[in-house]
């Protein structure tokens, strides 16, 4: 990639430092509401509070021998899979750039794989160059999908079309995924990730391309260094697989075309989000896939590709599936405690007299209902979460941090160690809930939904207005 010299011309006189407009365009600036600001405070929140069970659980288990070994494993699986990506979140939101440096980004921050290869051509010219070469579309990430891959891994069954796991460039994650599985293995695979490049945007030099990828080799599965979590381990020289995936599509595609630009990145060592050693020689190779002709069996499974893709969009997010289900463990635990209480046995563990028994039989009563409303008002903004309206999460969220602040005064109070069991599994059902409900993915479809609800209120106000007007009309020429 080259580009002609530029210069400026020799000043006349001495410079003078005046103050400029702002580089910074504001047409991509987004706007900050009350709902995003409480949903970052409640992020942060989240990250605490888990911080906080995690203590809790390895506090309290030491005194709860039998469940030492329990306690040990759901320590483990909290840190790792909720406080620790949680608080990786919060503090690289403050210092990784958010622009593009070469390099994508975990969902939670941490800088993921390096961009190695970039293609010219719509997504069709894509489609057909992959499938040609053997290459799958992965689904996309469901409940459903995540299962079956776990199941895969753990009994070596194949699934050519497993997920990939999410990774952002241009602070989304990616357009679609192909890869091909090694030997029927699923802990082995090839795989490409790629990005549509924002409109009119340009690379560093000028450089103009319709797509970015990203192409990393899944050698095994293990533990991630830096989140502790188990995750796909991929090989150190990624230049090796990018070269893999351009000779493959080129083999089976007279029509693509390649360029590659040196020396493009900075030649560097590093580790990306799973903490795997990464060693690339900074070029880019550019694949032309514009003359690569699409078949009409590669257009059918491109749109049923779509197809699936649009319904994993438009369906609730596992976290907020995972939140409800908390959420109805907490309402049945409450309303089953406040159903089994004994006023006879309490007034007769006080000691209390007889003339002041109605008072406290009332004041007890007063309790239960006043503590089964609440539940009852918990569910029902539970209920408006689950359809997508953001005032009832947010109300949600904010009765689970008064919980959890309740919560861990008493477990202040009575020590770590006198922790009852009920306590523990109170907080960590309220704790989870609010990382649950606080989670990006849920914000983003909520915010979807109430597009989608903007729109429909839209629509439906412009027909009725004019099937409203016409009678009217009507009336006055007759």
């Amino acid at each position: 990639m080259t580009s002609s010299e530029v210069t400026r011309p020799r000043p006349t006189a001495p410079p003078v430092y005046r103050d400029g407009p702002s580089k910074m365009s504001e047409v991509g600036a987004r706007s900050w509401g009350i709902d995003d600001v409480l949903d970052s405070v409640f992020f942060a929140i989240a990250a605490v509070a888990t911080l906080w069970l995690a203590w809790l659980l390895i506090g309290s288990g030491w005194h709860l021998e039998p469940a030492l070994v329990v306690n040990s494993l759901l320590f483990w699986a909290v840190l790792a899979y909720l406080a620790l990506p949680r608080l990786h979140q919060v503090l690289t939101w403050l210092y990784v750039p958010d622009y593009f440096i070469g390099r994508t980004r975990t969902p939670d921050g941490l800088l993921g794989d390096p961009v190695n290869l970039a293609v010219k051509g719509d997504e069709e010219d894509i489609h057909e160059a992959m499938v040609s070469a053997g290459w799958v579309r992965a689904d996309p990430i469901t409940l459903r999908s995540s299962w079956r891959i776990v199941v895969s891994s753990l009994l070596r069954r194949s699934y050519p079309a497993a997920p990939v796991s999410n990774l952002l460039l241009f602070g989304r994650r990616q357009s679609f995924a192909y890869q091909k599985e090694v030997e029927g293995n699923p802990a082995q695979r090839h795989h490409v990730r790629f990005w549509h490049c924002p409109p009119g945007w340009v690379l560093p030099g000028g450089g103009r391309v319709d797509w970015l990828a990203a192409a990393t080799y899944d050698r095994a599965v293990g533990l991630s260094v830096l989140t502790l979590q188990v995750t796909h381990k991929i090989d150190a020289d990624i230049d090796i697989e990018r070269d893999f995936v351009v000779d493959d599509v080129r083999w089976a595609n007279d029509a693509a075309e390649l360029q590659i630009w040196p020396d493009f990145f900075t030649s560097y060592h590093d580790k990306n989000g799973g903490g795997d050693r990464v060693v690339t020689d900074g070029a880019l190779h550019v694949l032309d896939l514009n003359e690569v002709v699409p078949g009409s069996d590669s257009g059918l499974s491109l749109e049923l590709a779509h197809l699936a893709d649009l319904e994993a969009r438009r369906r609730r997010p596992s976290q907020l599936v995972i939140a409800l289900v908390l959420i109805a463990l907490l309402v049945v635990a409450e309303l089953i405690r406040v159903s089994r209480i004994d006023v006879t046995d309490l007034l007769d563990a006080a000691a209390i007299t007889d003339a002041n028994q109605s008072t406290v039989v009332a004041f007890i009563a007063i309790i239960a209902v006043l503590s089964s409303l609440l539940t009852l008002i918990t569910a029902a903004l539970g209920v408006a979460a689950w359809h997508g309206h953001p005032r009832g999460r947010i109300a949600l969220m904010a009765t689970f941090v008064l919980g959890i602040v309740t919560d861990m005064g008493q477990v202040s109070s009575l020590g770590v160690r006198q922790a009852t069991l009920g306590l523990v599994v109170t907080s960590a059902l309220q704790v989870l809930a609010l990382l649950a409900l606080s989670a990006r993915q849920v914000h983003e479809w909520e915010r979807a939904r109430k597009e989608e609800r903007r729109a429909a209120r839209a629509s439906r106000s412009g027909p009725r207005t004019g099937t409203q007007t016409a009678p009217s009309t009507a009336r006055v020429d007759s």
